[in-house]
């Protein structure tokens, strides 16, 4: 039996990963949803850039999608932050129904959203499912990578992980995130008022 799946979150990411769920054995892509008007209706082969037409048509409404098509797993690949997206997640707990996740705070979310953590490990334990936050990273290039690298050593005493990147051919969003294209006046703004992501990672003008 496939593992029916509804992606939610047609950008970049949520459309990489949709495209992966429609071509491996063992999945089905069965709804997708997104908040884009140019997306919303279209056959979702189209915005994926998929050759083999596909049935799903792209949808705005998260819980009529999901009883439509009645997914066995949501994966959501809409943002970076969980306070942003806790609405999304509890409208597909209220359907029952399992999340995977790509958005980075969802990895250890206990360390800086506390409340929000909280709330949706009460919505989980009611519908009594499962929601993983996961990707390259954080998930496996610097947190499941290294462990497995350093299972084959007698001791341990510590491991560091180092993250290097050129941000200029890396998808608009990510650059958006950590400031690039802004004066240095409004990227220090932005980090004073708390409203940039990754800014501990690179400034104006790190060519990092």
């Amino acid at each position: 039996m496939k593992i029916r799946v509804l992606i939610v979150g047609l950008g970049p990411i949520g459309a990489s990963v949709a495209r992966q769920i429609a071509v491996r054995k063992g999945f089905q892509l069965v709804g997708a949803v997104d908040i884009d008007p140019l997306k919303v209706g279209q056959n979702a082969a189209t915005v994926l850039g998929l050759d083999t037409p596909s049935r799903v048509r792209v949808t705005s409404d998260i819980g009529r999608t999901i009883k439509t098509v009645k997914p066995h797993v949501a994966v959501l690949c809409t943002s970076s932050s969980l306070k942003s997206v806790v609405g999304q997640f509890e409208e597909v707990l209220r359907h029952r129904v399992p999340i995977v996740t790509t958005t980075e705070e969802a990895a250890y979310p206990s360390l800086a959203n506390r409340r929000v953590a909280a709330r949706l490990d009460a919505a989980a334990r009611k519908a009594k499912v499962a929601v993983l936050g996961t990707g390259v990273n954080p998930g496996f290039t610097m947190d499941a990578l290294p462990i497995a690298l350093t299972a084959v050593c007698e001791r341990v005493d510590s491991i560091e992980v180092l993250r290097v990147q050129d941000a200029r051919v890396r998808r608009l969003p990510f650059q958006q995130k950590i400031g690039a294209g802004l004066t240095k006046e409004q990227f220090e703004y932005r980090v004073g008022a708390g409203t940039g992501s990754h800014r501990a990672c690179v400034g104006p003008g790190d060519a990092r």
